[in-house]
């Protein structure tokens, strides 16, 4: 069977084979070139570097440390359970992450006079940036080898990927200012991780990183972040759009790290990946609670997954600092790129080309999919009805009118995945917010579950990912596979009201606001058009005395000994259930499994 059926008049652009793994390259298409290995997510290490990757690596992880690449893969996860509720992987607890505490240490510092008032986006609308796009810095005697290392990497990333050149103060000349950074260790202060917003000083101005607090590059970017200008994700005056602040759950000497009371031009849409973005217990007094919730809590598994800057921090880094100023001609960046700092095109994540105009795809599946309004296509997975492929990574880019929403009905999706950890092998990335954030990730669904692309960025474009790549030593299963439909809905040139057809689903009521709707969603429904279940609802599922929590819109079961499962609903230890595939033993890491490879009578750990 053909692996994907065209309805008439829809549009396939082939990709060409001639590159590993019939992928097309941004270097054969002359856009922007990422970094040698620099890549927007940590697990795609193990994608692209063969050396990196590992048998095994999905099981192999410890179930406890939260800020390895893997755990933040599986935070990105959901499993859907025989009655349909989501669960987040076994072990995986954002709340646990060290990104919380350095979060909670973290300060930006204004003078008690601010004349520069008004924000832009997180960046101040009159403060003063750098000139000429040069900061000086000096470094403090005393930090960590570890702590000097995040430092260069930091300064690395801005240099690589931004017009921001970071200096030596002592090789820094022709600016028309005596400032410059003074990164110090916090030994004398114990301020944690704390900087001023923008250039605030003639001389020297502060930025604290506490060792070894802040002796992780992510931390280091985010406080040169603020020294550039720019403040948290959501003190955006757009946020309640996007998210609702649970101030009777923040510390009240903690409240101001969430005000946004000064407007912002919010030129670059919302981006719950961003590295300005605080994790969603960020200060709270219950830490089993929020201090922040997403109104669409199917992207709570991005938040604090990036550990680096986000596709949308570089683009509105390049905006604020008008790093094209000087650029003769640029391109014409399509499908969510923009123009660099180089003139040439930055692309999304799997998108690549001189004007961002290909998707990186196995050269026998995926594509870019042209839709006119109303009109739909049918996606299945390679070989369906039959057992789909190995190794293998397809991208499908589907376009509607450009005022057109794409909307994806999952009418099958059965793919590997450990039934006992809630966790998968293989899976379905579903980018349906925005073109350049991470998407959803998905082994199996609700029957005939519905996506639809929010109003943000390109809402005409969705993406979808199917990677067997990363699990290639896990067979897939017999007759597994996907199929898919996808439609453009909407599109009509002559309306601007969003709400006309009505994007709420599951009997919403839409209601506008300037350029926004907003879904008003029946009891049981929750999220942007209300096509999410409330896991409030099913948070009964904990069995045999087990705490329900939730958790990125998923749900947690906290199961007392000697209970476990998704549900809490197998008994004794798991290790007893041959959790492992061959090759691997089963061992216990507190009340947590581990599957280990067996290497003579040696285990090795990986992950």
């Amino acid at each position: 069977m053909a692996t994907l059926a065209l309805w008439i008049g829809a549009v396939l652009i082939a990709v060409a084979s001639s590159y590993p793994h019939g992928k097309l390259t941004k270097k054969s298409f002359q856009s922007f070139l990422l970094p040698v290995n620099f890549f927007w997510n940590p697990w795609e290490l193990f994608e692209r570097d063969p050396t990196q990757w590992k048998p095994n690596l999905i099981d192999s992880w410890n179930r406890v440390s939260q800020d390895t690449p893997i755990a933040n893969l599986l935070q990105t996860m959901v499993y859907y359970d025989s009655n349909g509720r989501p669960h987040k992987p076994l072990g995986i607890n954002p709340a646990e992450k060290n990104s919380v505490r350095i979060a909670e240490n973290d300060h930006h510092y204004l003078p008690q006079i601010n004349p520069w008032g008004r924000k832009k986006r997180n960046f101040l609308q009159s403060a003063r940036l750098w000139e000429n796009n040069i900061i000086p810095y000096e470094l403090q005697s005393g930090f960590s080898a570890q702590m000097q290392a995040a430092i260069t990497e930091a300064i690395q990333i801005f240099n690589e990927l931004t017009c921001i050149r970071f200096v030596p103060r002592n090789q820094a000349s022709g600016l028309p200012h005596s400032s410059y950074l003074y990164l110090n260790t916090g030994s004398n202060n114990n301020q944690g991780c704390a900087s001023f917003i923008g250039r605030q000083f003639n001389g020297k101005q502060e930025v604290t990183l506490q060792d070894p607090y802040c002796a992780q590059a992510r931390t280091v970017v985010h406080e040169l972040m603020h020294a550039i200008g720019q403040m948290h994700e959501q003190q955006r005056s757009d946020r309640n759009n996007y998210i609702d602040v649970i101030y009777s759950n923040i510390q009240s000497n903690q409240q101001h790290n969430f005000d946004n009371n000064s407007p912002t031009h919010d030129r670059t849409p919302y981006d719950v990946e961003s590295l300005m973005q605080y994790p969603l217990t960020a200060f709270a007094i219950n830490s089993n609670s929020p201090s922040m919730k997403l109104k669409d809590a199917r992207l709570e598994s991005l938040v604090d997954s990036s550990q680096t800057l986000a596709f949308n921090d570089v683009k509105e880094i390049t905006i604020a600092y008008q790093c094209t100023a000087n650029c003769q001609s640029t391109p014409t960046c399509q499908n969510g790129g923009f123009v660099a700092h180089n003139c040439l095109c930055m692309c999304p994540a799997d998108v690549t080309g001189s004007t961002c105009n290909q998707v990186e795809t196995d050269s026998d599946c995926g594509g870019i999919i042209d839709l006119s309004a109303g009109q739909q296509q049918i996606i299945k997975s390679p070989n369906y009805p039959n057992t789909y492929s190995v190794d293998k990574e397809c991208v499908w880019m589907i376009r509607g009118p450009s005022d057109s929403n794409i909307k994806l009905t999952i009418e099958e999706l059965n793919l590997a995945r450990n039934t006992m950890s809630s966790s998968c092998y293989h899976w379905l990335e579903i980018r349906y917010n925005l073109v350049g954030q991470t998407g959803i990730k998905q082994c199996n669904s609700l029957a005939n579950q519905q996506y639809t692309t929010t109003n943000e960025g390109n809402k005409n474009i969705m993406i979808l990912k199917f990677d067997s790549r990363i699990s290639r030593d896990q067979q897939a299963l017999q007759n597994g596979g996907f199929n898919l439909k996808v439609e453009a809905t909407g599109g009509s040139t002559t309306t601007t009201n969003p709400c006309s057809p009505n994007p709420c689903q599951n009997s919403g009521t839409c209601s506008v606001s300037g350029s926004i709707y907003t879904c008003s969603c029946p009891s049981g429904w929750t999220g942007t058009n209300c096509d999410v279940v409330s896991s409030q609802q099913t948070c009964n599922s904990c069995l045999n005395g087990g705490t329900c929590h939730v958790i990125s819109g998923s749900i947690i079961c906290q199961c007392p000994i000697p209970y476990f499962g998704a549900n809490c609903e197998y008994t004794g230890s798991p290790c007893s259930f041959n959790m492992c595939p061959a090759g691997y033993a089963c061992y216990m890491y507190g009340a947590q499994f581990t599957c280990l490879q067996t290497v003579s009578t040696t285990f090795c750990i990986f992950g």
